[in-house]
This record gives structure tokens, C-alpha cells and sequence, in this order.
């Protein structure tokens, strides 16, 4: 996963595969933005007031340092919890937060829950607001 990071802040761009989902640049981050019938799910793990002065738009909020086990809840708990479906095992979910770091974490639970197609966006909130991304 270091390398991953690194990568990511060395400029390499698009999406790379580390064996365990992919590992997203700041290019491939704005191409999911900007295409609505993209499937990927952009995953925020900041909490919910990092989350509410700027996110990435169509990012969700799954805040990671308040509850790790989110994708353990049953399916009802957890879109009363976090106002959305849970996503289904299968599904690409992109984890970012501010640095990378809680991403890292989140990704990683997700994974040992059967969550095999775990993406992360290392450079986060970070390197998307220092490259001039939009934030609502």
C-alpha cells in the first residue's frame, strides 16, 4: 500500500492495481465525477463535520474513526446510519478522507469484510483541493 501512496504523490496518474482494487489519482477521481453513470462509489471516511465544509461531490460519508465496522451493520441499520444503501459486496468502493491515512484503514476493514474490490484515492481531500478540485 506504501507504494501506492507514493506513487500517487510522485504525479503517476490513473488508476493502478494493487491486487486488492485499485489506487486512484486525482485524474481518474475527477473522470468518476464527472461521469454520472459511473458506478464507483467515492466512500468519505472523515466524520461527518470534516464532511460538511467540503466534499468531493458524490462522495458519501462513512465516517471511519466513529464507527469501523460500519459494513458489518445489517442493511437497514446502515442506511438509517449513513443515509444510503449499503453497498453490495461486488461493488467498487473508492475510500478517501483528508490525507489518505483513515482511507487506508477503512479500505483495509473493508477488505476483511469481504469488501474485495476495495479502491483508495491515497492523496484524498489533500492533493483534491491543492489541485484545484471543486468541493460543494
Amino acid at each position: 500500500m506504501w507504494k501506492a501512496i507514493v506513487d500517487a504523490f510522485n504525479g503517476d496518474e490513473g488508476a493502478q492495481s494493487d491486487g486488492k482494487g485499485q489506487t486512484y489519482d486525482f485524474a481518474a477521481i475527477k473522470k468518476i465525477v464527472q461521469d454520472p453513470r459511473n458506478p464507483k462509489i467515492l466512500v468519505d471516511v472523515r466524520e461527518k463535520d470534516e464532511y460538511k465544509g467540503g466534499h468531493i461531490e458524490k462522495a458519501v460519508n462513512m465516517p471511519f474513526r466513529s464507527n469501523p465496522l460500519a459494513l458489518s451493520e445489517p442493511d437497514a441499520e446502515f442506511e438509517k446510519d449513513f443515509g444510503f444503501k449499503k453497498p453490495l459486496k461486488d461493488a467498487e468502493l473508492v475510500f478517501l478522507c483528508a490525507s489518505g491515512f483513515r482511507a487506508g484503514n477503512a479500505r483495509g476493514e473493508a477488505i476483511k469484510m469481504g469488501y474485495h474490490n476495495a479502491s483508495i484515492y491515497p492523496g484524498s481531500m489533500n492533493d483534491w483541493i491543492s489541485k484545484g478540485g471543486k468541493t460543494v
